[in-house]
């Protein structure tokens, strides 16, 4: 397998990828499913979903690779930015809720599952601010954008060229 991912391009590396993840995801969904035990069930189920976002992502991956992303218009940003704005301020609570129920856990198998529920928490937490900040930002086509164009780059300076 690593000899063929050296072999293709980035996109394709990321295709191969997002298979693999999702084939990955079906064999441990399908292995809970044997398990009358809930805590294995949910570990098995928790991984095999997190294998299943993981192969989303390399798609997504792919698609960056093989051509340009949209642009957002101003409106759509806005949208996506309070949006992400409420689900920041939830993803906080669940951090703090979380490390609380952990701090106060005796059974270890329970420290064990709430452990893992805090560090996704945190995970996706710190992921959210960095989508609002990094990527919503940087692919959004605003009118300032627009003028910085026609105006500021452009070696005429908005007179006709020539």
């Amino acid at each position: 397998m690593v000899r063929y991912l050296k072999s293709i391009n980035q996109a394709g590396l990321f295709k191969a990828m997002s298979l693999k993840e999702k084939e990955y995801s079906e064999k441990l969904l399908s292995t809970f499913e044997k398990f009358k035990h809930p805590v294995l069930e949910a570990v098995f189920s928790a991984v095999g979903l997190d294998s299943l976002k993981h192969s989303k992502l390399y798609e997504s991956l792919a698609k960056l690779a093989e051509s340009e992303s949209p642009f957002l218009t101003e409106s759509e940003f806005k949208e996506i930015e309070k949006s992400i704005e409420e689900h920041i301020k939830v993803e906080a609570e669940m951090v703090r809720l979380t490390k609380e129920l952990l701090n106060k856990a005796s059974d270890p198998r329970m420290k064990l599952i709430l452990e893992a529920i805090y560090k996704d928490e945190l995970i996706h937490h710190q992921l959210l601010v960095s989508i609002k900040d990094k990527l919503a930002k940087k692919e959004t086509f605003t009118e300032e954008t627009l003028w910085d164009a026609v105006w500021k780059e452009s070696p005429w300076h908005g007179t006709p060229g020539g």
